[in-house]
């Protein structure tokens, strides 16, 4: 499933990212670009307009409730009862696109000297060039068990 968020839901589109999940997510998209986009790229629309939700070609969305991004990524989990997930720490968490392994030597310029002395694995985003690695910050997230690597 891809999804479309609209400007109202940046932190639940980064945190889906983050999990795996195709979320498209751009501040400048107005409604009818929202309901455009979903259309032609078989995207569900996650959103917290009333109006937007409201539209008739709308109609294949999920409206979010909740002001918190921890309970509206509950309440997109219970919408979604998915029987397989994406891979977490799998996509860019600012432009969405799928990350590619790259040799430690590529990522020297790109990571502080600390976290290159310490890391051997690191991924980059083709698109925007952003450099990850899994880091202390990742023990730390809530992914939830489900979507965990046994």
């Amino acid at each position: 499933m891809k999804f479309i968020a609209d400007v109202m839901l940046g932190k639940l589109a980064k945190r889906l990212r983050i999990l795996g999940f195709d979320v498209l997510y751009d501040r400048t998209l107005n409604d009818n670009e929202i309901i455009r986009l979903s259309h032609e790229q078989d995207r569900v629309i996650l959103t917290r307009d009333t109006a937007l939700a409201a539209r008739p070609l709308a109609a294949n969305h999920l409206f979010i409730t909740h002001d918190h991004a921890q309970e509206q990524a509950d309440q997109f989990f219970a919408a979604f009862p998915f029987t397989t997930h994406p891979d977490p720490l799998t996509r860019c968490s600012k432009c969405n696109c799928l990350l590619a392994p790259i040799e430690k030597k590529e990522a020297q310029d790109f990571v502080p000297h600390y976290v290159y002395e310490r890391m051997d694995s690191f991924v980059r985003c083709p698109a925007c060039k952003r450099t990850y690695w899994q880091g202390t910050h990742v023990r730390r997230m809530a992914i939830p068990e489900r979507m965990q690597k046994k």
